[in-house]
């Protein structure tokens, strides 16, 4: 099947408008991965009007002080929130809670961590932590397109990608989201659709932060010869992609599925997928 059949069965839709429709917040709801932070600051408001649970884990404790100092995390009210250090990457995945407990379970950033050969055991352990009826939310990012936007945003993965050789480091750039929709569905997860939002602009802010990560990352590199490679050749041409203008980060995605029963609470959500849209929840990148 290909990448384009897979996404129309799945039911793609391009505003991704229903992604959060028919959901809300007044179970336990748990966010895997921090990212910069705004979906947990987005969500918090919501599970305390509906009087929910929220557990945000990451394996960062930097990024979850962060997230614990943000004003907007304390206007959500009297600890609606809990936030867990937790290892959640590599190939033997383990996400710690107890099974069918998790109403509400939102995947961000994390899936472009797991090596596509462990996909199947990742998705069931998601399964595994919902309760029957339990909802599923999916957000990540694709591989860039051949689209001139994309230019800037292609040429930072294959920076990221040699220094990962280079350190003998994982890399992790992208989703391949039939691979993922195809371990979804042997997971047991139901009602799958995919809706597919743009990725968010790039800024000179942004190129001076990947220009300066780079040449940090590059200095710690044991070959002389990778180092300048990337250095005096791959910079040089991230900032000529970036100079060709109105360029842009990979496309993003949003998987929805839920695990068949009746058990989880009939929620319904004053929000959006289309809300989402505008955040950038990819600043680790």
């Amino acid at each position: 099947m290909s990448d384009q059949q897979e996404s129309s069965s799945l039911g793609r839709s391009a505003q991704g408008d229903d992604i959060w429709r028919g959901t809300d917040f007044s179970g336990v709801t748990v966010i895997l991965g921090v990212g910069g932070g705004q979906l947990a600051r987005l969500l918090a408001p919501q599970v305390q009007r509906n009087e929910g649970a929220l557990v945000v884990m990451d394996p960062g404790l930097e990024e979850l002080w962060v997230l614990a100092e943000n004003p907007d995390m304390a206007e959500a009210g009297p600890n609606p929130w809990t936030l867990i250090q937790a290892r959640l990457r590599g190939r033997a995945v383990r996400i710690p809670l107890l099974h069918e407990t998790v109403d509400l379970l939102v995947v961000n950033g994390i899936l472009r961590q797991i090596p596509e050969s462990g996909l199947p055991r990742f998705f069931e352990e998601l399964w595994q932590t919902l309760v029957p009826g339990g909802h599923l939310r999916i957000s990540d990012i694709l591989e860039p397109s051949e689209a001139p936007y994309n230019a800037a945003w292609m040429q930072r993965n294959r920076l990221i990608t040699s220094l990962s050789r280079g350190l003998n480091a994982a890399a992790a750039t992208g989703v391949n989201l039939r691979r993922a929709a195809q371990a979804a569905k042997a997971a047991g997860l139901e009602d799958l659709s995919v809706a597919i939002l743009p990725g968010y602009a790039l800024t000179d802010a942004w190129l001076d932060e990947t220009v300066g990560a780079v040449r940090a990352m590059a200095s710690r590199l044991g070959d002389p010869y990778l180092r300048q490679q990337i250095v005096e050749e791959g910079l040089p041409r991230l900032v000529s992609a970036y100079q060709q203008g109105d360029q842009r980060a990979a496309e993003r995605f949003v998987i929805k599925g839920v695990r068949p029963g009746d058990l989880a609470l009939d929620m319904e959500a004053s929000f959006t997928e289309e809300d989402l849209i505008e955040l950038d929840d990819d600043e680790d990148e």
